[in-house]
């Protein structure tokens, strides 16, 4: 198993320019704890994390102390700001990253060694994941529980000769067909059950996503990653990258393409078609829908494209 079996490909990363109070509500909507910064190459070049964040909240003066713990129980958190202090100042630099072919094992060990809870993962020097260590761990425990079920399958090395009278527990072929035919049906059941429990999770998080909106603050920084792109000599920039279940139809009909499909949009992919009609679209602006993976041959994710005009 390497790295790339295990990581969350469905991160988000920001580049060290990015608005602090942007970044705060990425780390509040992810789940992942952390979000890697990169340069224009997509390098990682650090990592801001909930502790980098608190790290910096303004420290009771000297005299006061502390607040006691329990005051601080059951207390809501309070909303982060920036106050004016740039990214730079809070990340933590440089990031620590594992290539995707990196070895299980071998990652345990970068992550015990630098007692990194969270570590990028890049193929080359471009970043494509994030893995964390609890997943790390567990697939080291799933590891060591295979191997032990396999030795334990394949029974002891010396066999022990039958006293006169033993007999065995099971007598007949057709009992050991039986014992394996139950062994399929429960694999086959616990198949089902992931599947399901898979599904379930997907809803859940399809739900969550239609639920969010797209802030000011996001929506400068994809127009600032866009002008990015246009210095580097390009001609479209992708706004949001989203799954398609979170279009009413699937993804259908931007894989169509319908020329309606943008009423199948919902969530944060509708305020951004909503925004670039509003203010880009007669600036000249265009955008394109596209259905960017196809895992197992269905439509993965799909995409927003921000396109402008070359040439005189």
């Amino acid at each position: 198993m390497i790295a790339r079996d295990l990581m969350n490909s469905d991160f988000p990363y920001v580049t060290a320019d990015a608005d602090l109070d942007y970044v705060a509500k990425l780390l509040a909507d992810c789940g992942l704890g952390a979000v890697p910064v990169v340069d224009d190459d997509l390098s990682p070049i650090g990592i801001v994390t909930r502790s980098n964040l608190e790290e910096s909240r303004s420290q009771p003066l000297p005299e006061l102390g502390a607040i006691p713990a329990f005051l601080l129980r059951n207390r809501p958190k309070t909303v982060f700001h920036a106050n004016g202090r740039a990214l730079r100042e809070v990340m933590t630099t440089p990031a620590i990253s594992i290539p995707d072919v990196a070895k299980v094992p071998d990652v345990a060990k970068i992550m015990e060694s630098h007692s990194l809870k969270r570590i990028p993962v890049v193929e080359g020097h471009k970043i494509i994941g994030l893995l964390l260590r609890k997943e790390v761990m567990e697939a080291m425990a799933g590891g060591f529980a295979a191997m032990a079920l396999e030795a334990h399958r394949r029974g002891p090395l010396i066999s022990i000769p039958q006293q006169p009278g033993d007999r065995c527990a099971v007598a007949t072929a057709q009992e050991f067909r039986e014992l394996v035919a139950a062994h399929e049906r429960a694999l086959e059941q616990e198949r089902v059950e992931l599947r399901h429990a898979a599904a379930e999770l997907r809803d859940q998080r399809i739900r969550d996503l239609a639920s969010q909106r797209l802030t000011d603050a996001q929506w400068r920084e994809m127009l600032e990653q866009a002008r990015r792109s246009a210095a580097s000599g390009l001609t479209e920039h992708v706004l949001i990258r989203f799954p398609s279940q979170l279009c009413t139809d699937g993804g259908r009909a931007i894989n169509a393409p319908d020329p309606r499909w943008p009423e199948t949009l919902r969530g944060e992919p509708a305020d951004v078609f909503r925004r670039w009609r509003n203010e880009l679209h007669p600036r000249g602006f265009r955008i394109a829908a596209q259905i960017v993976d196809f895992p197992e041959g269905m439509p993965g994710d799909a995409a927003l494209f921000l396109m402008w005009p070359t040439g005189n």
